[in-house]
C-alpha cells in the first residue's frame, strides 16, 4: 500500500503523524511525505520520504507579525490574516501535490487539519483520506468551522481548475491521538490512536538520567515561537516562579536564549533534548498549549498549566481544564501572582496528579500506531473496492 502524508505551514503539524508513518514502514507500506518548503528540513529530520510541493511562504514569521495578544477576546471574525497565510500556502501546494498523487497513485492519504491543499485534492480525486489531528479537534468549534469556510471559498478557483467544487469535499476518516476525556469530537469518522511523543532529534544530558531534585518545573514556550520577544508574559512568569524555590526547566530553542535577560539562578535552561526526555524528570510543566507540548505532558502524566495567546492554544487549555488535569490562563490573565499560586497548587495539591495519571491511563489504554495500520489497510481496501 502507498501513503501520502501531507503537511504545510510547520513541521510540528507532522510531528504528530510520524509514528504512524513509521508503524506503516515498518509493516512493509510505502510512504511518502508532501509538505510545503517551510516543513521540509523538519520533515527530513524524521528519516521519511519527502518530496517538498510549494515554496517557503515564510508561514510562521507572517503569522507572528499579525498575532493578537488573545484570539478568544476577539473573536475569530478578525482573523482575515490566517485565511489568507493558509489559502496561500495551499495554492502555493496544490498543483505540486496533485502532480505527487497523479503520477505517485497513493491508495490513501493523510493530511493534518490546515493542510488544506489535501483537501482539494480529495475533492477531484477518489482517494481515501485520513485527518490526523494534533489534539481537540478545531472542526468541533464555530472558529474552526469558520476557517475551513473561509479557506475553502478562497480556494473556488483551484477546486474547479481540477473540476472540483468545495462542496465535493466530505470528511471520511479522522485519526484521533486524544484521549476521550480531553477530545471533543468533530466531522468524520473517527479512528483512536494512542498519541506516541516525537521530537527534533537532539542530545539527552546525563544530568537529566540522574535521579532528579524534588518538585521541578518545566517551562516551554515551543519551537513556534521562535523570535521570543523579551516582554512576553513568559520571560516575567520566569521571574516570579524562581520565588518558588524549585529548579526550573527552561526547554528553549538556542536562539530565544541569546535574547534573554538574565535568567534567575534557580533557572536551568535546556537547549536540544527533546521535550520528551525532559519531562520525565519534571513534577509540573508551564507551556504555551501547543498541542504537541500538551500531549507529551499527558503521556507522562504531569499537571499542565497553559498560558495561551491564540484561539488553538486556548482550545487546548479549555479542553485539558476540563480534565482536572490542568489550568489554563489567557495570556491576559496571566499575572504573576496568579501564575505562582496556580503553579505552588499544583506541586502541593495531589488532585492535579491524580487527573493527570487518570487522563495517561486513558491514553495508553488507546491503539498504537501499530495497531492502527491494520485500520487503515481495511479501510483504504474497503474504499478501493467502492470506487
Amino acid at each position: 500500500m502507498r501513503v501520502l502524508f501531507v503537511c504545510s505551514v510547520s513541521t510540528s503539524h507532522l510531528i504528530p503523524m510520524v509514528p504512524l508513518s513509521w508503524a506503516l514502514r515498518a509493516a512493509g507500506h510505502d510512504v511518502r511525505v508532501a509538505c510545503s518548503a517551510d516543513s521540509a528540513p523538519g520533515a527530513l529530520a524524521t528519516g521519511l520520504a519527502v518530496t517538498p510541493v510549494g515554496g517557503d511562504g515564510h508561514f510562521a514569521e507572517n503569522h507572528r507579525r499579525n498575532l493578537t495578544e488573545t484570539n478568544e477576546q476577539h473573536g475569530h471574525g478578525g482573523k482575515d490574516h490566517l485565511v489568507r497565510l493558509f489559502a496561500r500556502s495551499a495554492v502555493d501546494m496544490v498543483d505540486g501535490l496533485f502532480a505527487v498523487v497523479d503520477n505517485w497513485q497513493p491508495d490513501a492519504m493523510v493530511y493534518e487539519p490546515v493542510a488544506f491543499a489535501a483537501e482539494v485534492v480529495a475533492a477531484a480525486r477518489p482517494i481515501t483520506t485520513f485527518r490526523h489531528l494534533w489534539g481537540p479537534d478545531l472542526l468541533a468549534t464555530t472558529p474552526g468551522q469558520w476557517l475551513r469556510h473561509r479557506v475553502h471559498e478562497s480556494l473556488a478557483e483551484c477546486f474547479h481548475a481540477y473540476g472540483a467544487s468545495p462542496t465535493d469535499f466530505h470528511d471520511q476518516f479522522v485519526i484521533d491521538p486524544c484521549p476521550p476525556d480531553l477530545q471533543n469530537v468533530g466531522p468524520g469518522t473517527q479512528v483512536p490512536m494512542r498519541y506516541i511523543p516525537v521530537d527534533r532529534p537532539g542530545p539527552v544530558p546525563s544530568w537529566l538520567i540522574d535521579p532528579s531534585p524534588a518538585d521541578r518545573i518545566c517551562v516551554t514556550w515551543g519551537t513556534f515561537g521562535d523570535a521570543m520577544p523579551t516582554d512576553h508574559p513568559f520571560i516575567r512568569m520566569l521571574q516570579r516562579l524562581a520565588g518558588i524555590g524549585k529548579e526550573i526547566l527552561l526547554v528553549i530553542p538556542p536562539a530565544d536564549l541569546q535574547r534573554l535577560p538574565q535568567l534567575p539562578d534557580t533557572v536551568r535552561p535546556v537547549t536540544g533534548a527533546p521535550l520528551h526526555a525532559v519531562l520525565p524528570a519534571c513534577s509540573v510543566i508551564l507551556h504555551h498549549g501547543g498541542a504537541n507540548t500538551m500531549l507529551d505532558a499527558v503521556v507522562r502524566g504531569i499537571p499542565q498549566l497553559v498560558v495561551s495567546d491564540t484561539f488553538e492554544r486556548s482550545l487546548n487549555g479549555e479542553r485539558l481544564a476540563a480534565t482536572g488535569a490542568g489550568s489554563h490562563l489567557t495570556a491576559r490573565q496571566a499575572e504573576g501572582p496568579v501564575v505562582e499560586q496556580a503553579v505552588r497548587d499544583m506541586l502541593t495539591s495531589p488532585k492535579w496528579a491524580e487527573k493527570a495519571h487518570a487522563l495517561r491511563a486513558q491514553m495508553a489504554s488507546r491503539p498504537s500506531p501499530a495497531e492502527v495500520v491494520s485500520v487503515l489497510e481495511d479501510l483504504s481496501e474497503r474504499k478501493a473496492v467502492l470506487k
